[in-house]
């Protein structure tokens, strides 16, 4: 076949002209991602139930939804959180899952579980989350100048709603906004309770009264001759102008609303806010249509930006919190990383052998394979992406080897006095054989890889399937357009004598000496091996385990529990003391107080006293210290609060990252599965600060419940029914809605509004009700007030409710064994259950180990193949665990652990550390079939391939280089891999060059010799 393709240059040349065409064309299709397209293997259900207190929430209604959920097939965790009027069930699959079918199986399970739930209860919501759902960016508006007034705020909102939100919508690039911080028009009716009080009416006659003339029959359907019609009839004018004279006739008098009571237009009472610093702002959250390209977004947004400040001078129109920024730093510094890579590479190889013309022919091949892999890319669905690039990356030092080894055995075969075409032929011929081996064991140590369920599976199908592409692409192009391209260049040069691939430096009389010392010396070298395999044992089990490497991060979020009854106004200063306090370390702070108006589940959900932060500095370094103030200073300032940081979310972390603290334990009571009491919770809370006094763990979260009961001896005694009592202590402290009105664009509520006092004793004192003598009753005298501490939140899993106790230890294996000894004191009244990403890190690695293991096994089956032979596979497979110590140390001088990322790599590193050997021992076994002696074959041999040895290793090196610094988050990713790789292959090159003929000599020395 060389043969053929060697004689027809210019067909050869035409069909890969035209094979580049179509990788161009699919290259300038291929999507633009940041992440590969995946599922997030989660969905939430939430239930409302405001007039629930949260152990009514737990028992009857999440409890049941809980049992129905936990059916689901692919489940891998259930937790629920119940709290007062809410109810949230949490659901993790395994990675993999088709989250479109768990989602509508999901919906399936709550319908059944209807019957089950309270009449009054609407249908939970189910909703799944993906990467599609993440906001690309946010847009913070806020009136220029001056201070957010009530009215202003009032008048930005509807600004926001019915212009900026439309004008933003209509980009075709833009799926949906999601808005917060809005006000909510409002029509409040305050009655005139000094001249009710003369009349002798209460608030409720007026409500009836107003009800009563307001009547609406909706629509109804009539008939006129041949026509029908839908009729409306309404009672009276629905416009805001006309309230105040909607007519009430009360025990025979008539009067206008007005009379009795103000009418005023306004705006609700917040239940949350949104802040931009310290000002108040509204935030619109931007999604993208998942067809669209994010430079098309980017650019027609910008427009419209520019517009809408040109249009709306008096507005700030401010970007924050923007993805497209991460996508476009991490792409074009993953696409600099390739190119640098390669460049890094050629000029290594072109110093090494001095040849400009040859270097030119293995350094096109590059390119070449990387736009035929384009097409490869387009054909499997593969995205550019953080990770597919990181495979082109690691894939670039496979690429380029396989053109410097055809090109030494052509060199080689010409320096022997072949001709130019036969040299092409024989070269070619000599290697494709060993050349298609070492690709399939490149190959064969991702097939594991690509089917690993989790976290591993999902973050490596599209760099291994890229690296295949890759790999598979060069093979391609070294095989059948190296040779024919290589007789085109050389067609007019005579034969030459000259001893391999000429290079700078005179590798050859290094290596003869370093081989003769070596085989003189064996047990010197084999014992350095061994103290180098015991040295990366004792690395490995000191060396930190984690789930994912350390990701460099500018921005991070903040949850804040204050943990007391606070009013709006006070969790509204406390942000903004807090945006005040550290405005100076922070570029940007955005805050959100209390309930969201969000639609999608973009941040978590909050009650009126929690609070959430996001902050961003210039700097990452300053990011730390930044949470260690904001802790501190919550701390000093609300001893109370509880404090959590999370990284700021986008796309990466809302595949990837679990949240889950180094240590988790779930503490339930002992009798039975339920949450434990509260004063023993305390107490083992502070055991473990007092045991553990370096690390920070949150105060249980509970909260004062002003508890009302009706005493029934008074209520009798006055003759007031107990049904009376509670729907006018209800009506008390509840605006009551009694209609709405038509407003510009939409409808508006109408409320009654009570005017609320300084307290509830006060409001029981001034409210009464009518007794049996028609008497007037406060409810002070029929009501009692008490108080009580609860938990704020229920939490439950699958085997029922638990508290989580989250450590956020630096020393997991340390601080377990007194977390331990602690709950060990109290196993008489609670049980716990530890988990946490120290245990999830632990299977990790056991996980990839296993991988691992059956990677050896298919190598040693390909290699077994090759060779013909059970034991020379053994002998080339004995250089990985040497190896894979180097990797270790490389790894630990570069400030990195073991991670899912570096032992990707090192299994990685498994397939390519061993293609030296492989074309050593089958260029060693080809001298030995031709009659050579055993140690003479096996110096010729080496001699052979040993600057294509050297130069594939200095290349792999050269082209995994410029990932090391770069510091963006696919660089900083691939750096742990490209740690372990470098280390492997360096550490690699020497046993094979060195420790691999000691082992090949003593094996078949004594088969020669018998």
């Amino acid at each position: 076949m060389v043969r053929f393709l060697v004689d027809r240059p210019v067909a050869v040349l035409v069909s890969f002209f035209a094979l580049l065409l179509l990788g161009v064309t699919a290259y300038l299709r291929l999507p633009v991602a940041l992440l590969p397209d995946s599922d997030v293997p989660a969905v939430s259900v939430r239930v409302d139930a405001p007039t629930f207190a949260a152990q009514e929430v737990e028992q009857r209604i999440v409890e049941p939804l809980r049992a129905s959920l936990q059916q689901l097939q692919g489940l891998s965790d259930i937790e629920s959180v119940s709290s007062e009027g809410t109810g949230i069930v949490h659901l993790r699959f395994n990675y993999g899952t088709d989250m479109s079918m768990a989602f509508i199986e999901a919906n399936e399970k709550v319908d059944l579980t209807m019957d089950r739930l309270p009449r009054d209860v609407q249908r939970p919501t189910v909703s799944k989350s993906g990467i599609a759902d993440i906001p690309v960016f946010r847009l913070n508006i806020t009136p220029k100048g001056g201070a957010a007034t009530p009215g202003r705020m009032a008048e930005l909102s509807s600004f926001v709603r019915e212009i900026v939100r439309r004008r933003i919508e209509q980009l075709p690039e833009v799926a949906m906004v999601d808005i917060t911080g809005l006000m909510q028009p409002q029509v409040e009716i305050i009655p005139k309770r000094g001249y009710l009080e003369s009349l002798g009416l209460n608030d409720q006659v007026l409500l009836d009264a107003f009800n009563e003339n307001r009547t609406d029959l909706g629509n109804i359907l009539v008939r006129d001759g041949h026509y029908r019609y839908f009729l409306r009839f309404v009672a009276g004018e629905q416009d805001l102008g006309a309230l105040g004279n909607t007519p009430l006739r009360i025990n025979g008098r008539l009067f206008r609303l007005s009379d009795l009571a103000t009418v005023t237009s306004t705006s609700a009472e917040p239940v949350g806010a949104y802040y931009r610093k310290a000002e108040q702002a509204i935030n619109i959250a931007v999604i993208m249509q998942s067809s669209a390209r994010m430079d098309d977004l980017n650019t027609s947004f910008d427009v419209l930006l520019e517009q809408m400040r040109g249009d709306y001078p008096e507005i700030v129109f401010e970007r924050t919190q923007d993805q497209l920024e991460l996508l476009d730093y991490a792409i074009s510094n993953l696409q600099q990383d390739l190119i640098l890579g390669g460049v890094l590479a050629f000029v290594l190889m072109l110093v090494f052998i001095r040849k400009i013309r040859m270097a030119v022919l293995i350094g096109v091949t590059v390119p070449l394979s990387l736009l035929v892999s384009q097409l490869g890319f387009h054909l499997l669905g593969i995205s550019l992406n953080v990770i597919s690039l990181g495979g082109l990356i690691l894939g670039l030092s496979m690429i380029i080897d396989n053109s410097i080894v055809v090109m030494d055995a052509i060199s080689g075969h010409r320096d022997r006095g072949l001709s130019v075409a036969d040299a092409a032929v024989a070269g070619a011929n000599e290697v494709i054989r060993p050349l298609i081996t070492s690709v399939l064991t490149n190959c064969a140590v991702f097939v594991p890889l690509i089917f690993l369920s989790g976290l591993a599976g999902t973050l490596f199908y599209d760099q291994a399937i890229s690296i295949v592409v890759g790999v598979v692409s060069s093979l391609l192009v070294a095989i059948v357009l190296l040779p024919p391209l290589y007789r085109l260049v050389h067609a007019r040069q005579q034969p030459r004598k000259r001893s391999g691939i000429p290079t700078l430096i005179n590798i050859t009389g290094m290596y003869e000496r370093g081989l003769y010392w070596s085989l003189r010396r064996p047990v010197v070298v084999s014992t350095l091996v061994g103290l180098l395999v015991v040295g990366g044992v004792l690395l490995f089990r000191s060396m930190e385990k984690t789930r994912l490497p350390a990701i460099t991060r500018h921005d991070l979020e903040v949850a804040i529990d204050w943990n007391e009854p606070l009013t709006m106004d006070e969790g509204e200063k406390r942000i903004t003391d807090l945006a005040r306090t550290f405005g100076a370390m922070a570029t940007d702070i955005n805050g959100w107080v209390g309930r969201q108006q969000y639609l999608l589940p973009l941040i978590e959900d909050q009650d009126h006293n929690q609070s959430r932060l996001y902050m961003r500095v210039a700097d990452a370094t300053t990011l730390q210290p930044l949470a260690d103030s904001v802790l501190r200073y919550i701390g000093d300032a609300h001893p109370l609060a509880t404090v959590e940081f999370f990284p700021a979310k986008n796309a990466f972390d809302q595949v990837f990252s679990d949240n889950l603290p180094p240590i988790r334990v779930k503490v339930s009571n002992a009798t039975q599965r339920e949450m434990p009491p509260l004063d023993t919770l305390r107490r083992v809370v502070e055991e473990l600060e007092a045991a553990l006094p370096d690390v920070h763990i949150n105060p249980v979260p509970v909260y004062q419940k002003v508890v009302l009961t009706t005493d029934v001896w008074q209520a009798a005694r006055y003759g007031v029914s107990p049904d009376v009592v509670t729907d006018r202590v209800e009506a008390a402290f509840r605006p009551s809605q009694v209609g709405q009105a038509a407003g510009a664009n939409a409808y508006v509520p109408i409320v009654l509004v009570h005017p609320q006092p300084e307290s509830v004793r006060q409001l029981l004192a001034t409210t009464y009700v009518t007794g049996a003598q028609q008497q007037s009753v406060p409810l002070s005298a029929l009501v009692a007030v008490g108080q009580e501490e609860a938990y704020k939140s229920l939490t439950a899993g699958a085997q029922g409710g638990y508290y989580p106790i989250d450590i956020p230890s630096d020393r997991p294996e340390a601080d377990l064994a007194v977390v331990q000894q602690v709950l060990a004191s109290h196993s008489e009244v609670l049980e716990s259950d530890i988990d946490g990403a120290y245990f999830n890190n632990q299977q990790l690695v056991a996980e990839m180990a296993l991988v691992f293991a059956v990677s050896l096994l298919l190598l040693y089956f390909i290699l077994a193949a090759q060779f013909e032979s059970l034991v020379q596979p053994l002998f080339i497979l004995a250089e990985l665990p040497v190896a894979l110590c180097g990797a270790l140390l490389v790894l630990y001088l570069g400030g990195s652990g073991i991670n899912l990322m570096s032992m990707i790599g090192m299994v990685v590193m498994g397939g390519l550390v061993i293609n030296d050997s492989i074309l050593k021992i089958d260029a060693i076994n080809r001298l030995r079939r031709e009659g050579m002696p055993l140690v003479e074959a096996i110096h010729e041999g080496g001699h052979r391939r040993l600057h294509s040895i050297v130069m594939i290793s200095l290349t792999s090196i050269g082209a995994l280089c410029p990932t090391l610094f770069m510091d963006d988050l696919g660089s900083e990713l691939q750096k742990p891999l490209a740690l372990a790789l470098i280390g492997g292959m360096t550490i690699g090159l020497f046993v094979s060059l060195f420790f691999l003929p000691i082992v090949y000599r003593a094996v078949y020395h004594r088969k020669e010799k018998s």
